[in-house]
C-alpha cells in the first residue's frame, strides 16, 4: 500500500532545506517514527497548522524509500494553551525529548499513545510540574523501567525511618547496609516515596486531586531526574532549560 493514514502526536519539527520539514511522530497505528512534510513551512500550506509541535493530528502519508511523507494534514486538536505560557511550551519540549529518548522506531504502544495524549490535556490545563513528575513515572513503567518502591533491591528486607536510599543501578530502594556498597546512591524522604507511589496507583485525570509541597516536588523531581538520566546515559537538555526558567521565575506562569 503506497499510501496510509495515521492518528499522530507531532513530536518534533526540524527545518529541511528551505520549505520542508522533517517530522517525529508518535502514532496509535506504528508509533515513532521520522517523516518528511514537503512545503510544510510556506505561510499558505494547507499542513503548517497540522504539523507543528505538540499537535494531535490525522496525517495522510505517501510512503517513501527513505522517509514517507505527508500528503494530507487534518488538525485534531492543537493545545493552544502551551503556546503561550512558556512553563508549559518548556514542559511539553521536554516530554517529547523524553518520549524521543525512550521510544523506539515503529514499536506502536496505545498505553504510551494514551500517557502522551493525556500529559498534553493535563498540561494545558493544570499544574505543569506535577503532570511532568507523573509522565516521567508512567513512562518508565511502560518501558520496563519502573523503580522498586516497597523493599530493599539489594536483599529484599522491608525498609523504615522517615530517609530513604535509592540506588540508580538497582533501580529502587537500598538499605543502609546495601546502600554501603554502592556508588550511585542518594537519599530522600519517605514522603517523597509516598507521592511517587501515589502517582503509579494513580490515573491522571485524578492528578489535580493531589497536594504535594514543594520540597517535596523538588525531591520527587531530583528522584526522577536522575533516574532518567542514569538510563539515558545523557544529560536532558529541555531539563537543563526548564532548571534555568524555574531558578528565574519559581512562581511559573511565564506567558509568551
Amino acid at each position: 500500500m503506497k499510501t496510509y493514514k495515521l492518528d499522530a502526536i507531532i513530536l518534533k519539527s526540524r527545518d529541511m532545506r528551505e520549505a520542508d520539514k522533517i517530522l517525529t511522530l508518535y502514532s496509535i497505528q506504528q508509533g515513532k517514527q521520522r517523516v518528511v512534510a514537503h512545503g510544510a513551512a510556506k505561510p499558505k500550506s494547507r499542513k503548517r497548522g497540522a504539523v507543528q509541535p505538540f499537535c494531535y493530528s490525522s496525517l495522510m502519508l505517501h510512503r517513501g524509500k527513505e522517509l514517507d511523507s505527508v500528503s494530507q494534514a487534518e488538525l485534531k486538536e492543537s493545545f493552544p494553551e502551551l503556546r503561550t505560557d512558556l512553563d508549559r511550551l518548556a514542559g511539553a519540549a521536554y516530554m517529547a525529548e523524553l518520549a524521543d529518548g525512550f521510544l523506539g522506531e515503529g514499536e506502536p504502544n496505545q498505553a504510551i499513545f494514551g500517557l502522551l495524549l493525556a500529559t498534553l490535556h493535563l498540561m494545558a490545563k493544570g499544574d505543569t510540574q506535577l503532570a511532568l513528575r507523573a509522565f516521567e513515572a508512567k513512562l518508565m513503567w511502560l518501558t520496563g523501567f519502573k523503580p522498586e518502591l516497597d523493599h530493599c533491591t539489594g536483599c529484599g528486607q522491608s525498609l523504615t525511618g522517615t530517609k530513604v536510599r535509592f540506588g540508580l543501578r538497582h533501580g529502587g530502594l537500598l538499605c543502609p547496609d546495601c546502600a554501603a556498597r554502592e556508588s550511585q546512591t542518594e537519599i530522600f524522604s519517605r514522603g517523597t516515596v509516598e507521592v511517587l507511589k501515589t502517582i503509579y496507583r494513580w490515573e491522571l485525570l485524578k492528578l489535580h486531586q493531589l497536594r504535594v509541597p514543594e520540597a517535596l516536588r523538588q525531591e520527587l523531581s531530583r528522584l526522577l531526574r536522575s533516574y532518567i538520566e542514569y538510563h539515558l546515559e545523557r544529560r536532558l537538555k529541555t531539563a537543563e532549560f526548564m532548571d534555568r526558567l524555574y531558578k528565574n521565575n519559581p512562581g511559573g506562569g511565564t506567558n509568551i
